[in-house]
């Protein structure tokens, strides 16, 4: 009989033997069977709050160099 995905799951974290990976799956569990009640963001200083929210704000295209200031920037790394 194949197994449920659930069983298969079980077996896998079960024959998974690396301490930071066993971490990572657990705080995956807890966030989802706590969905409703967790918020990352609610963990966090009024200060670091505000500083994400600036941050997720920034234009995608502010610290971007054209190729022309790329190459002026990288120029003492080339050597041709």
């Amino acid at each position: 009989m194949p197994l449920t995905l659930k069983e298969e799951v079980l077996q896998l974290v079960a024959n998974l033997n690396d301490e930071n990976a066993l971490a990572m799956v657990k705080a995956e569990i807890e966030y989802f069977n706590n969905k409703e009640e967790l918020d990352v963001l609610d963990e966090l200083s009024a200060d670091d709050r505000a500083e994400l929210m600036e941050l997720i704000n920034e234009p995608d295209e502010k610290d971007t160099l054209n190729h022309d200031e790329y190459l002026k920037a990288t120029a003492r790394w080339r050597t041709n």
